[in-house]
C-alpha cells in the first residue's frame, strides 16, 4: 500500500494497522456450554422414559380382583374356561343395580335384541341393527336372576332395560337388568 494511502487510511479509521491484522488473524474458538450438555442428557432421559411407557400393559388404572379365601386359585380358575363350541359358563353372583365402584346409575337404559341363546339364569342376545349399544358389543349376556322372564326361544325379538352397566368381559355382562319384554313378532 502506499503511504499516503496509509496515512489515509488510518485517518478515517483511527485504527492501527497492527490491531486490523491482529483481528484478521483472530481464530474463533466454539466453547460448548455445560448446559447443551444437560440438555441432551435430559432429552436422552426423556426418549427412554416414552419408549418405557409405549411398553407398558394398556388398561392401567382398572380395579384389580377382589381376593379373598373364597376364590378359586388362578390354575383352578383355567380349568374352568369354555372349550371352543361349548357354551360359556354362567356368571358369577353380582349385585343387581349398583356396579363395583360404588357410583349409581339412575336412568333406565333400554335396547332391542334377539335372543341367541337361553340359560337357566340368563340369555345371550344380539342388540339390533341401529341401537346405539351395538356399537360398542355384538352380543351381551343379560342376567335374568330375580327377573320374571317371558316365555323365549331363540330368534325371539326382546326389549332389554338396565341400569346402564355392562360389566366388560367376554361375552360383555349386564347384571343389573330391570325388565325382559318380548316384542310382538
Amino acid at each position: 500500500m502506499n503511504p499516503k494511502a496509509e496515512i489515509f487510511f488510518d485517518a478515517i479509521t483511527l485504527l492501527e494497522e497492527d490491531l486490523v491484522e491482529e483481528a484478521q488473524d483472530y481464530r474463533f474458538r466454539k466453547q460448548r456450554t455445560a448446559w447443551k450438555k444437560l440438555g441432551s442428557l435430559a432429552a436422552c432421559l426423556m426418549l427412554i422414559a416414552s419408549i418405557s411407557l409405549l411398553a407398558l400393559p394398556r388398561g392401567c388404572g382398572g380395579s384389580a380382583p377382589k381376593m379373598n379365601n373364597s376364590s378359586a386359585p388362578a390354575e383352578a380358575s383355567d380349568q374352568n374356561a369354555p372349550v371352543s363350541g361349548e357354551p360359556a359358563p354362567e356368571p358369577a353372583d353380582a349385585p343387581a343395580g349398583a356396579p363395583e365402584d360404588g357410583y349409581e346409575q339412575t336412568e333406565t337404559v333400554q335396547f332391542t335384541a334377539v335372543v341367541l341363546e337361553i340359560r337357566d339364569n340368563s340369555i345371550l342376545v344380539e342388540p339390533m341393527e341401529g341401537e346405539r349399544i351395538r356399537r360398542s358389543y355384538d352380543q351381551i349376556l343379560v342376567v335374568t336372576r330375580n327377573l320374571e322372564r317371558p316365555e323365549l326361544a331363540v330368534g325371539y325379538e326382546v326389549r332389554v332395560s338396565y341400569n346402564g352397566w355392562v360389566a366388560e368381559s367376554d361375552p360383555p355382562v349386564i347384571s343389573g337388568a330391570s325388565a325382559i319384554e318380548l316384542l310382538e313378532e
